[in-house]
């Protein structure tokens, strides 16, 4: 009897684990290619990890997402934060101001000697690093705000992300407004259709007309991605079918095996 019950609990224990979700298989990963893609884009729009705009429009632009002003300064804190190494890199005066709690970067703009110390530093492994990190959190609370605004396919949220990086948040809204102001048809439409949203965008005159160039290539870079563009159901799942997943398949088959099993050990025993 005791064998027995020994024999039920492996294969209880087996079952379990065929039946247990693998840590981090639910949910996110669609939201982690979206980053990666977006990622690939910025470095082709924006700037590379190491790039330093010493004045871009009366303050500094850093990195891979060309963080501004205030974000720039948060990003430094951010590598100085979680990478220690990083301060190597930069002079002693500069890293004081950095992490001091009164300083505000709004109007701050960069020497030729600090723009390159801060380059190193941003080019440096530890750099990539941080910038690595806060994309990743930045881009998502992007992907986030732009769904919560009514976005509902990759596409659309993907290039309003975009506008949200360089607008900021409180601009990207007012700019979806104007936008949806614009657009001649339904305005639903621009949360289902990346073409109608890219075209209600080349209409819209009253914002936003000096970064159509950068709007340009965000469209062609998403349609080479592959994605679909227009979803008129507004849903991001995809048509069920007969076939299970490949995951359900596999847990199926591993409770068939260990139930197969069981049978086994207890034909053995009796």
């Amino acid at each position: 009897m005791k064998h027995r019950m020994i024999a039920l609990l492996l294969a209880l224990l087996l079952v379990g684990a065929a039946l247990t979700p693998a840590a981090g298989a639910a949910g996110g990963e669609g939201d982690e290619a979206l980053v990666e893609a977006l990622k690939g884009f910025f470095a082709q729009a924006e700037g590379d990890y190491d790039s330093v705009n010493r004045s871009d429009g009366g303050a500094c632009s850093l990195g891979l997402l060309q963080w501004h002003g205030p974000r720039a300064l948060e990003l430094l804190r951010f590598a100085l934060n979680g990478w220690p190494g990083t301060a190597n890199y930069l002079t002693r005066s500069l890293y004081r101001e950095i992490v001091g709690e009164g300083t505000v970067w709004s109007r701050r703009t960069l020497t030729e000697a600090e723009a390159r110390c801060v380059s190193a530093l941003l080019g440096s492994a530890d750099g990539r690093a941080a910038q690595d990190e806060l994309a990743r959190r930045d881009i998502l609370e992007y992907l986030r705000l732009c769904r919560s605004w009514g976005m509902k396919t990759d596409a659309t949220a993907a290039y309003f992300a975009v506008v949200v990086n360089q607008f900021g948040a409180g601009g990207a809204k007012n700019y979806l407004r104007l936008i949806r102001e614009t657009l001649g048809v339904g305005e639903d439409a621009v949360f289902t259709d990346l073409n109608v949203l890219h075209q209600a965008v080349r209409d819209t005159r009253r914002c936003g007309q000096p970064w159509l160039p950068v709007r340009e290539k965000c469209y062609a870079y998403i349609a080479s991605l592959g994605w679909a563009l227009t979803d008129r159901s507004g849903s991001r799942e995809q048509p069920r079918t007969e076939r299970l997943p490949e995951r359900e398949l596999s847990v199926w088959r591993l409770g068939a095996a260990a139930l197969a099993l069981l049978r086994r050990w207890m034909a053995l025993l009796s």
